[in-house]
């Protein structure tokens, strides 16, 4: 049950939300006048989604809380967990693992020593996904643009991504990938702002061990901080450390589970005669759920259906097309849409797409570098049509929400 958070989230909303969304652009102030009220804006954005996707949860409880298992078994000193047949996992002679990255469970471990297996993995997702747009909210303050245009994007990256459907799900494989967003947004933020490459190399190392995909966009902030913010080569060595921590933590957790530094967990999962996992055979069917996959229709009400293996980009968050309006001849612009090409690749050419899902989940982890891309296209202010597009986007995804709520997946 989640009644307790609902009415914790709602009631401290209800101071925030005055602030947050009555806000007007600020007369001049002092340097800490100004932080002081950029930190209370944080807050105030945190707690009101918090309340929002609180509420919109509802009271099922996620069975699929590997992460929560993982996080067991690591204060109990082995990586093996026990896993229930409904729970996807490897399994290598008596044990059982898991099939996702490990950060999530490393977050969670100081919770599951106070309350055990009995830690609800959704309150853990419900809590960072509202960090996740408190700290967009922060990523945008980075960039030219107006408060309101500032508020329509927050709100955006929220209530009209599949962002929110994940996070009110606490699954496995959405806390993944809202954990990913998490450290994702922070590694962006940073080098945004100060770039200092110790800290944006901790991150966005980190990051891989949320989703692996991550560790290939590493050489984008390398090229950001080297050619944009104009860091010298000697202090780039220092975005060093952090990727190193995440390659050790990959490779122990690998040779300890299965004897090797690549993580086989899929490989033992699927079938023996689908041993692929990539292939451009897989291209097609991956390039169509994120870009044509459509919702289907009949004369059963409520009459729009989404389709079980999911929906394109286009007709859950039509708003992204605003990334589009980033200036190519802007060398920030042009890194971080390679970052997001990169970082999409390997799910292009996955064996799945996805399957049960509202949405395309495989690309999550590319929504922070999308959001910086609106935010470097919107030139300022937003227009009527980038109104337009953002209020689509929050309508379709209010529908999945409640179309899942109440018929589930595929009707």
């Amino acid at each position: 049950m989640l009644t307790r958070i609902d009415y914790i989230s709602a009631i401290v909303a209800l101071g925030a939300l005055p602030y947050s969304f009555m806000l007007a652009d600020p007369a001049p102030m002092t340097e800490e006048a100004i932080k002081r009220d950029e930190l209370l804006s944080q807050f105030a954005v945190f707690v009101v989604f918090l309340a929002f996707y609180s509420i919109t949860a509802g009271s099922d409880i996620s069975p699929y809380d590997v992460h929560v298992r993982q996080a067991f078994a690591f204060i109990h000193g082995h990586t093996y967990i026990d896993a229930p047949n409904y729970i996807e996992h490897a399994q290598v002679g008596p044990y059982s693992y898991q099939l996702h990255p490990s950060l999530p469970a490393f977050l969670l471990m100081p919770f599951v020593a106070i309350w055990g297996m009995s830690t609800n993995q959704n309150y853990f997702s419900i809590v960072v996904g509202a960090l996740d747009i408190a700290l967009a909210w922060r990523l945008l303050g980075r960039f030219r643009v107006t408060l309101n245009a500032r508020k329509w994007l927050t709100v955006f990256f929220g209530a009209g991504t599949i962002i929110w459907y994940e996070t009110i799900n606490g699954g496995s494989w959405g806390v993944s990938m809202v954990v990913a967003i998490l450290v994702t947004l922070i590694a962006l933020d940073e080098a945004f702002d100060k770039g200092r490459p110790a800290v944006v190399g901790f991150f966005a190392g980190i990051a891989g061990l949320a989703c692996y995909d991550l560790v290939f966009v590493w050489p984008v902030y390398l090229a950001l901080l080297l050619f944009w913010r104009r860091r010298s080569i000697r202090e780039l060595f220092w975005f060093i450390p952090g990727c190193a921590l995440t390659v050790m933590a990959y490779v122990t957790f690998n040779l300890v589970r299965y004897h090797s530094p690549f993580d086989r967990g899929v490989t033992y999962y699927m079938p023996k005669d689908q041993q692929t996992l990539f292939a451009f055979r897989f291209f097609p069917g991956n390039f169509f759920t994120v870009f044509f996959m459509a919702p289907g229709l009949d004369g059963n009400f409520p009459y729009i259906h989404p389709t079980f293996g999911g929906q394109s980009i286009l007709t859950t968050s039509p708003a992204f097309l605003l990334a589009l309006k980033a200036s190519c001849r802007r060398i920030e612009a042009v890194l971080i849409a390679l970052g997001t090409l990169i970082v999409v690749t390997p799910s292009l050419f996955y064996v799945g797409n996805g399957c049960a899902q509202f949405g395309t989940r495989h690309y999550l982890q590319a929504f922070p570098f999308l959001l910086v891309l609106m935010a470097l296209g919107v030139h300022r202010r937003l227009d009527q049509m980038s109104r337009i597009l953002i209020t689509a986007s929050v309508f379709m995804i209010t529908w999945g929400v409640w179309y899942v709520r109440f018929w589930g997946l595929g009707g």
